[in-house]
């Protein structure tokens, strides 16, 4: 009989200990899991978010031109000289392009400032700087003169006709990109590109202004 009373007794101080290293526990944890990052990430918290807007700008500059869009398109363009009849007949001249020229837009994230940057809690609001068109060329090796006219009576050819040709042919390119929001496409690819490297850092909204 001794000795199963002694034996429950170590049970109860066994338990009773358990008892007291488990509340002890869990008030360490609520008390320093804030100042212990591994136990907080154990218990699924989120670090505290210690990124700030020069930082973030940082990072937004590098990103640079990587959103840049590209439109590509080909054309026939067609220059002629003459006016009337009888300039037509003494000096007319028709020159057939066919053009292949891509234009390519985007935003200038290199243009961000600090000033351009707010940080609001979990919330980045970043003023973007408009889309623009970057360049508008033609390429070389498809671009060429498909047909050139020449009256027989004009016995000076103008040698700069196919190079008019050429800035013609940019500007249509350039002009359907733009109708074909080519822009707004930029725009967009840069917001992603920032909130693809923003979200990361902490931030649970990004507005853009």
């Amino acid at each position: 009989m001794g000795r199963k009373g002694g034996g429950l007794g170590t049970t109860l101080v066994l338990a009773l200990v358990i008892v007291v290293l488990g509340v002890a526990l869990g008030v360490g944890l609520a008390r320093y899991s804030q100042t212990l990052p591994l136990v907080g990430q154990l218990l699924g918290e989120k670090p505290p978010r210690t990124t700030t807007g020069p930082v973030v700008v940082e990072g937004i500059q590098k990103l640079d031109r990587l959103a840049t869009v590209r439109w590509t398109e080909s054309l026939p363009v067609t220059k002629e000289t003459g006016g009337n009849i009888w300039d037509r007949v003494f000096g007319g001249e028709r020159v057939l392009l066919i053009a292949t020229g891509n234009v390519e837009a985007g935003v200038d994230l290199g243009d961000v400032h600090k000033d351009d940057v707010s940080v609001n809690g979990d919330t980045v609001t970043i003023n973007l700087p408009e889309a623009e068109i970057f360049s508008a060329s033609l390429d070389e090796k498809t671009t060429r003169v498909y047909d050139r006219d020449t009256s027989p009576l004009n016995f000076h050819p103008d040698d700069d006709l196919a190079e008019k040709a050429r800035l013609r042919a940019v500007e249509k390119i350039e002009a359907s990109a733009r109708e074909n929001g080519i822009l707004d496409t930029a725009e967009g690819n840069a917001q992603n590109s920032i909130r693809a490297f923003v979200t990361p850092l902490g931030f649970e909204r990004v507005r853009f202004e």
